[in-house]
């Protein structure tokens, strides 16, 4: 079956980056970039919340720069559990792709705790 394009998915968070962002100081001076560690940790904590997950793919395509807004959206797959994911650029024309990935859950003892 083939997988539905990123237009699709729902959005399950939006974002703004302030110009100010403590991040943007020192992240390429003069070039300022969000960091894609950031942006991996906001689609994790939005996506899994306090369940442990798996990042099994990442791709970064267009800086988000500060000024930018970003819309989260994601498409579970119901065999597997696992999530691909966006990060799009809001713009007035619509959305741009700046990263994607795919995140899975880690497999758990008994107890809940990560193997």
């Amino acid at each position: 079956m083939k997988q539905p394009d990123w237009h699709d998915w729902p959005v399950l968070a939006r974002c703004s980056i302030a110009p100010e962002h403590p991040a943007l100081a020192g992240h390429f001076p003069g070039h300022p970039v969000l960091p894609g560690a950031l942006l991996l940790d906001w689609a994790c904590c939005t996506l899994a919340g306090e369940q442990p997950v798996d990042l099994r793919e990442a791709r970064f395509v267009r800086p988000c720069r500060p000024g930018s807004r970003l819309a989260l959206r994601a498409h579970t797959d119901t065999n597997t559990n696992a999530s691909r994911f966006v990060i799009t650029l809001i713009k007035e024309d619509g959305e741009t792709l700046a990263v994607s990935g795919m995140l899975a859950p880690l497999p758990t003892n008994t107890n809940g705790s990560p193997l």
